[in-house]
């Protein structure tokens, strides 16, 4: 039982606020819980003494301690407000997703920035995706999903039980407002991050550049489970040992929680972006409890300070110690030890906090890593599973015209084209490509001496057809009307793709190129053609959307002969593969890119059209034009 004595201050400061401070029993007193000493501070008689309240808040007495050992109930965990709130909006939501209008798709920064979808965002973190639509968006199955969801909402409902104690009184309120505040930032910082290590850094940053950025969507709470896993690493669990990272039992288990979410597939920005606001989260909790809000110890008073001896104060700041946040403000002559529990603070958050960051960081990378690694496909496979009755899978027609200042390129292009071709075994993919050489230039000497050079390589007579229309004019719609029809009417070919021949391939960009490829038939199955590249070089076509280009290209010719405003004749092709002219409407939503440029571009200078570009233009591991954009 604790023991309060009152003391009536006859001349107390303008404050009638109480203030307590703890008395410690000598050495050879018995062993008896601690004395609580009242210091009634205004008029006589305003206070009662109270054995039982404490302005230190983590001070445990053995009756709460008993208390806080007893484990709840899974029905008082789930019946809290915040969880009780997230359950009812996720069962409304997840209903209103099996109707399948509403999400259509699985949430991420293109669909935010480029088609508007807010309300989709705000709506993520209670939806359950259920529907064969959602889970593929989602990649995940249904039982994985379910489980998913099971394990978050729990995780949410104990850090809803830890956190609001920590905070204390108005512990609840203070974790809602916490936990909606820090929902509203992640979804902010994820599209911003979608937008700045994609968009904004994939054109000339290519080491900043990641395609996942702005592709990698979400469902549920577990971004949002990451960033309270910040916030809980503040708090070590045990009183009776020293606070340090490895005792943090609490962290040890919400942590198992959240990396549940990482074993279907990879979180890692969104995860990244709720640690990140979690962290700064955790920074200004801790200087708010350091004032003494939040759940902190009190500030001691400069009266309350007079009032005692200066080693006895020492000692209880020493006594004390385990509340790692608490600020003691001090006139100039405040002791060293005050002066090192105030400074120190900010320190020690970066000591509980940033190990849990780190930690969770690495792991997140290394599934990332698991989850997105893709071996390239086999030639085999690729040429059994893409209509293997076509005579040539993939025929390439390398454009090629007299440049400014007598440039060419035509050598070192093929040479790349080339270095992925076997020497003289007999390979079943290779049998089925193709490289034609195209030209209507009757007067080009870059053409006749790279055709002379490449007559000697055995492998270039095997798998290059060189093409010579008659002609002189220079008009690049005509020229690709005519290499088109000239090709694409000739040889029965599943794909047909436009290059141009001062865009080589970037190391490994010809593999990449045949994966790509590989997955558009495999996994979207209607699509129109794949890009590659930029510009006019890397669009690969479906021959039959190639001859349907070409009367695009044709009706631009006459257009232009009647003094019209047409658009380039690189763009009217995208714009055919992308759907957004009429004769290829069928294409729309189909587009298959790579993640990056595949070749990079050699003739900056030496343009066909135009000014030209700087040297370090549309270089090898620039984000792809439409990589970014949501089909």
């Amino acid at each position: 039982m604790n023991i309060g004595t009152t003391i009536n201050v006859p001349t107390p400061p303008q404050s009638p606020t109480a203030f307590q401070l703890k008395t410690f029993a000598t050495s050879s007193a018995p062993s008896t819980p601690p004395i609580s000493t009242v210091i009634t501070v205004g008029t006589p008689g305003a206070q009662t003494p109270s054995s039982s309240t404490s302005y230190f808040p983590n001070t445990v007495t053995p009756q709460v301690q008993q208390q806080q050992q007893q484990s709840p109930s899974l029905v008082s965990l789930l019946n809290q407000p915040v969880t009780r709130a997230v359950i009812l909006l996720t069962i409304i939501l997840s209903l209103v997703g099996l109707g399948g209008k509403f999400p259509e798709h699985c949430t991420s920064p293109s669909y935010v920035l480029y088609a508007g979808e807010y309300l989709s965002l705000f709506a993520s973190p209670f939806v359950i995706p259920l529907t064969p639509s959602l889970l593929a968006a989602a990649q995940v199955g249904l039982v994985s999903s379910v489980i998913l969801a099971t394990t978050n909402i729990l995780s949410l409902a104990l850090f809803e039980d830890q956190l609001t104690a920590v905070f204390n009184g108005d512990g609840s309120r203070i974790f809602r407002n916490l936990f909606f505040v820090m929902m509203a930032l992640t979804m902010a910082l994820r599209s911003f991050m979608g937008f700045i290590f994609s968009r904004a850094t994939g054109w000339q940053i290519p080491e900043l550049f990641f395609s996942d950025s702005m592709f990698e969507c979400n469902f549920g709470l577990a971004p949002y489970l990451f960033g309270l896993l910040m916030v809980q690493s503040l708090f070590p669990t045990s009183n009776e040992k020293a606070p340090s990272f490895w005792n943090l039992k609490r962290i040890h288990i919400q942590l198992l929680l959240c990396l549940v979410n990482v074993i279907p597939k990879t979180i890692v920005w969104w995860a990244g972006a709720g640690m990140i606001v979690g962290f700064f989260a955790s920074l200004t909790i801790s200087f708010q409890r350091r004032l003494g809000r939040w759940g902190g110890k009190v500030k001691t008073s400069t009266f309350e300070k007079n009032m005692w001896d200066e080693e006895i104060y020492a000692a209880m700041l020493a006594e004390d110690e385990s509340f790692s946040d608490s600020t003691i403000t001090s006139e100039p002559s405040t002791s060293f030890k005050e002066k090192k529990s105030s400074i120190s603070s900010p320190w020690k958050v970066m000591a509980y906090v940033l190990p849990t960051l780190l930690l969770v960081l690495l792991i997140l990378v290394g599934c990332n890593q698991y989850h997105t690694f893709r071996e390239d496909i086999p030639n085999e496979v690729i040429s059994r599973t893409i209509e293997p009755q076509t005579p040539y899978l993939l025929t390439l027609v390398l454009m090629t015209a007299p440049r400014k200042r007598g440039a060419t390129y035509i050598r070192e292009t093929l040479s790349s084209y080339l270095a992925n071709f076997p020497d003289e075994e007999v390979d079943s993919l290779y049998s089925r490509i193709q490289i034609v050489v195209y030209t209507h230039f009757t007067d080009f000497p870059g053409y006749d001496d790279a055709k002379a050079y490449f007559d000697t390589i055995p492998k270039a007579r095997k798998h290059v057809k060189w093409v010579r229309d008659e002609g002189s004019e220079k008009n690049q719609r005509k020229h690709l009307v005519s290499a088109i029809r000239k090709v694409g009417t000739v040889d029965d070919s599943v794909y047909l793709g436009v290059m141009e021949d001062d865009f080589p391939f970037c190391d490994n960009g010809w593999q990449e190129m045949l994966n790509t490829i590989y997955r558009a038939h495999t996994e979207v199955k209607d699509h129109c053609g794949i890009f590659v590249g930029t510009g006019g070089s890397g669009l690969i076509f479906k021959r039959s959307v190639a001859l349907t280009a070409s009367f695009i290209l044709e009706s631009d010719v006459q257009s232009a002969a009647l003094g019209l405003t047409t658009p380039p004749p690189d763009i009217s092709l995208q714009d055919c593969l992308m759907g957004e002219h009429e004769f290829c409407s069928s294409c729309a939503g189909t587009l298959v890119t790579s993640r990056t440029l595949l070749q990079r571009h050699l003739g900056y200078n030496s343009s066909t059209s135009g000014d030209g570009y700087d040297k370090n233009q549309f270089q090898c591991g620039w984000r792809q034009p439409f990589n970014g954009k949501p089909n």
